[in-house]
């Protein structure tokens, strides 16, 4: 039996993450158990808790997402007691601070993380933040099933702006709508579509304050959370994916963007340049750069082999994280892991 410990929360109306699916594949191989689809968190962690402890004798792998805020200590006691049980554990680092956390307590990491069967880091990003660090780590990139993304040849587009995360002061989702203010004095028919759900209220009043003063009441759409099958369809009416963000790892949803043919412009902090090489595969501003990123939208809007060239380089690119190839690597650690 496999035990998963993480947010299986797609039953109280949030997306599934990479662990629901990657449980939910290897279900099909093994015998699975996961914790937590509770949603309040005290709940989510004593269901993690007591399915470790109930099920401790026939377990042989606990598979443990790691992040970076309060569910840290969730991973850290669900950690300990695989140790108090003598339980194989794989851990998977998912928080973006995680590099900080560590230098605040690499003691704390040691003795938690040099145990592990290894640490499975999801892109090279992360495991440069753990290059010194004595205990095993492997990369296991986040995968993507390419089949569900229908990828649209683009070449001729027009100035229809697509942006997909949480509002949330972190992803600048201001910017976007800086940007389609600026864009809008050359082409007065550019629209933005933002998507995702409301994480600070304070920063969702301050985008709209931000549409009305702009006067951009009529260009942009705010569709709030969508599924995922959802969000790909409507990404067949747009044409420029834009990620504004300050502080990010290598986000899904900019390979999801990459596998449906859409050109992505993209602030260049944290790991994204692992994933997007500026004027290969897109293109890439610094943060909070409203006016040069509203440049690159322009020069793609007149520039057809450049629209062509990106994306046809990022598909490739994004080819080899599909999830046919990633699972092997999956499959053969934790075959290895449990008959070791």
């Amino acid at each position: 039996m496999i035990i998963f410990i993480g947010n299986f929360l797609s039953g109280s109306g949030l997306n599934p993450t990479a662990i629901e699916d990657l449980a939910k594949t290897l279900s099909l191989r093994y015998k699975v158990l996961t914790a937590s689809t509770q949603k309040n968190p005290l709940k989510r962690f004593w269901d993690m808790v007591t399915t470790i402890v109930r099920n401790y004798k026939s377990c042989q792998l606990v598979i443990v997402d790691v992040f970076s805020t309060y569910a840290f200590w969730f991973s850290f006691i669900t950690i300990l007691i695989c140790k108090l049980y003598k339980l194989k554990y794989l851990p998977v680092f998912r928080g973006g601070n995680l590099g900080e956390k560590y230098r605040k307590y690499p003691y704390l990491f040691h003795y938690l993380f040099n145990s592990s069967i290894t640490n499975v880091c999801p892109s090279d990003f992360f495991m440069e933040k753990f290059n010194q660090a004595p205990f095993p780590k492997m990369v296991i990139p986040n995968y993507l099933s390419l089949d569900n993304y229908p990828y649209k040849r683009r070449s001729a587009i027009n100035p229809k702006l697509l942006w997909v995360r949480s509002i949330h002061s972190i992803y600048n989702p201001r910017m976007a709508i800086k940007v389609l203010s600026l864009l809008s004095e050359n082409y007065p028919d550019s629209t933005l579509c933002m998507v995702g759900p409301i994480k600070e209220k304070a920063v969702f009043t301050q985008i709209n304050r931000d549409i009305k003063s702009m006067q951009l009441e009529n260009k942009v759409s705010l569709t709030g959370q969508m599924s995922k099958k959802d969000w790909i369809q409507l990404s067949m009416e747009y044409d420029i994916f834009l990620n504004t963000t300050f502080i990010d790892n290598t986000p899904v949803s900019v390979m999801e963007a990459m596998a449906l043919g859409l050109p992505v412009i993209s602030t260049n902090v944290g790991g994204i340049p692992h994933l997007i090489k500026d004027g290969i595969n897109g293109k890439l501003v610094e943060q909070d750069e409203s006016p040069t990123m509203v440049k690159y939208i322009m020069e793609l809007l007149e520039d057809e082999n450049k629209v062509k060239s990106l994306t046809e380089n990022a598909y490739e690119f994004i080819s080899q994280f599909d999830k046919k190839i990633i699972m092997k690597k999956w499959n053969r650690i934790i075959h290895e892991a449990i008959n070791y």
